[in-house]
């Protein structure tokens, strides 16, 4: 696993079965990252962008209109924002969940404008649509 955290960009997310799972520690090739832990059955995103430390100390870029996770989905997160109604939300693992978010919750949660440093995620299926493209920058 990689020391930083990659940044996953998009228009919005639409996570299906999300619960909070708690703060973790996770193990990196440097040390641990404390992050958020999210589980869900689902989660899309729309005009994907994840942008990652790639080789030689360049950039690599992932892009792609849709991107779908599905089935047992782990999701771990340093800082995740975003609007929920409108609503700007930060959650780190440093700070309380605001008032208002379920801890689980039984009904598609979407967020628009996600800004989200992704530490690790494990899934059954990844699926990109129309295709994943990569580039080094």
């Amino acid at each position: 696993m990689a020391r930083q955290p990659s940044k996953l960009t998009g228009s919005k997310v639409t996570m299906k079965g999300l619960r909070f799972e708690g703060i973790v520690d996770l193990p990196t090739s440097g040390g641990t990252l404390k992050a958020l832990k999210f589980g869900m059955a689902e989660a899309v995103t729309d005009d994907f962008k994840l942008v990652a430390d790639g080789p030689a100390g360049r950039n690599q870029q992932y892009v792609t209109d849709q991107l779908t996770v599905r089935g047992d989905v782990a999701f771990y997160a340093t800082r995740f924002v975003g609007r929920l109604l409108g609503i700007k939300i930060t959650l780190t693992p440093d700070l309380p969940f605001p008032d208002g978010i379920p801890v689980t919750s039984p009904i598609p949660v979407t967020f628009t404008d996600p800004v989200i440093d992704l530490a690790f995620v494990d899934c059954d299926t990844l699926t990109a649509r129309p295709s994943l493209a990569l580039s080094l920058s």
